[in-house]
Order: structure tokens, then C-alpha cells, then sequence
């Protein structure tokens, strides 16, 4: 029996090799249950500041790039640049690599999970938004950290239907890149919603009490994971310096805009 496969979506400004190290308490959690595919985004959109200490704390290179799903323009209109670019990559990794039981995203990338949900249940066929010609199911779950809507009016038509998919939504209370009332939006787009709230910003918490939701959601989807069991893990592994958060409120060094 093949493992479930789960496309993994970082935020913008971001990489794959990045996204893993912020969600580290998710891999601790799946560990060798699933398999986790990890892209990188193909729009690059240069430097962005990123103070020595944070590369020192977030133990990665200090050369990397700056990866994101699409450029935002607002101005006299709003425009999602590179949008058409990136439903093409997405389209070709469902069919070469699919299929994917499950998205997580972060941010830009949990905006990207529901956009890709929606156009796989047919949401807004024939409208502006496309993977291609995909022959995907549709997505089992959805786990989404700091999301919002794809916040362009040309594409509105495509939240009028009801997402059936289960998801988990994590969300910070003091979170002021994607603030709370427009993931609380995002929310009222799924027919039955999980929410896990934490006093905190725009990151994906390394909490004990973050882990046991993430795992116990997780269980309805992954064969292996215990609802109230924390795997096994190397000492000095990443995950298990994940063990060690003792609360929501830890720093996270890696900083993010959506």
C-alpha cells in the first residue's frame, strides 16, 4: 500500500527548503507515514531583508532565493502577476507527481491550497482560473496556517461555492501580516471548518499543543499517525528541538508577508 501523498505550499518570500524548517512540528508529526513533496514557486522575486541572526537561527545558507506563488499589484486594480504562470507549474506537478492526498500551506501557499481545491471540484469552470488539462481527484484535506483569499475582484466568482473538503485552519490572534478577520474569512468558505487559534503572529506554532491538533487531524487521513501518540524521534533531530517549545508564543525567526 503506497503512502498519502501531501503537497507542501511555503509563504511569500519564501522556498521549499525554507517552508520545511517552519513546519518542522508537522513533519515531526507525519515522520515516515506520509510522503511530503515540497515546491518551490516559480516566481522569483529577489532579496528581501533577512538579518544575519535570523539565517543563524533558522540554521540555512545565507545564499538562497526568494520564492513566491505571485506578485500582488494593487494600484488602480489589483492583480495577481505570475497567478496564470503558477496554475500551469501546479497543473503538471498534479499529473507527473500526483496523486495528492492533502495540501499544507502557509500564508500565500494556504491562499494557493484553496485556489486549487476550488478549480478541482470545478468551482468557476470556464472562468479565467485554470489548471490545464489535470485528470487529479479532488484534494481529501486541506491544513492552512495564516490563509486569506485570493483577494483580486476578478476571481471572486470562483469562492461562490462551498468547499466539502475537511480542513484545519491555524490562525494567530496578534498575527499582522494576515490579520485574523481575513483568515476568520477564509473559514466561512469550508462546509465544516477546524480552527486552532494560538496568541501569536505569522508563523506556524512549534507548540506541543499545536502538534497534538495537527496530529489528531492528521489521523483521520494518514494511516500510522496516533491521535494522542508523539512519534518517535532522533535526539537532536530538528523535530525533536520541536519537543522542546514550551508554548504558542515562541519566536519564530523566519519572517514572512503574504
Amino acid at each position: 500500500m503506497s503512502k498519502p501523498k501531501i503537497l507542501c505550499l511555503h509563504g511569500f518570500g519564501e522556498s521549499a527548503e525554507l517552508f520545511k524548517i517552519r513546519s518542522r512540528n508537522f513533519r515531526a508529526i507525519v515522520g515516515d507515514c506520509a510522503e511530503l513533496v515540497y515546491l518551490d514557486g516559480p516566481i522569483d522575486i529577489g532579496s528581501l531583508h533577512m538579518t544575519a541572526g535570523d539565517l543563524e537561527e533558522a540554521e540555512v545558507e545565507s545564499e538562497f532565493t526568494n520564492l513566491a506563488w505571485w506578485w500582488m499589484r494593487r494600484g488602480e486594480s489589483f492583480e495577481a502577476r505570475g497567478l496564470g504562470k503558477t496554475l500551469d507549474f501546479i497543473g503538471k506537478v498534479l499529473n507527473e507527481q500526483g496523486p495528492f492526498d492533502g495540501i499544507m500551506g502557509f500564508s500565500q501557499g494556504a491562499c494557493l491550497a484553496i485556489v486549487i481545491t476550488l478549480l478541482l471540484q470545478g468551482s468557476g469552470a470556464g472562468g479565467p482560473l485554470s489548471l490545464g488539462d489535470v485528470d487529479h481527484p479532488q484534494i481529501k484535506f486541506l491544513m492552512l496556517a495564516g490563509a486569506f483569499q485570493l483577494e483580486v475582484p476578478e476571481y471572486s466568482y470562483l469562492y461562490a461555492d462551498k468547499i466539502n473538503v475537511p480542513s484545519l485552519h491555524i490562525t494567530g490572534t496578534y498575527d499582522t501580516v494576515v490579520e485574523p478577520e481575513r483568515s476568520q474569512l477564509v473559514q466561512g468558505f469550508f462546509e465544516s471548518p477546524e480552527v486552532f487559534e494560538f496568541v501569536g503572529g505569522h508563523f506556524i506554532p512549534q507548540s506541543p499543543k499545536c502538534a497534538k491538533v495537527m496530529r489528531a487531524f492528521l489521523a483521520k487521513f494518514v494511516p500510522g499517525i496516533e491521535p494522542d501518540k508523539p512519534k518517535a524521534v532522533d535526539a537532536g533531530s530538528a523535530a525533536a528541538a520541536t519537543a522542546a517549545v514550551p508554548s504558542d508564543n515562541a519566536a519564530e525567526p523566519i519572517s514572512s508577508t503574504a
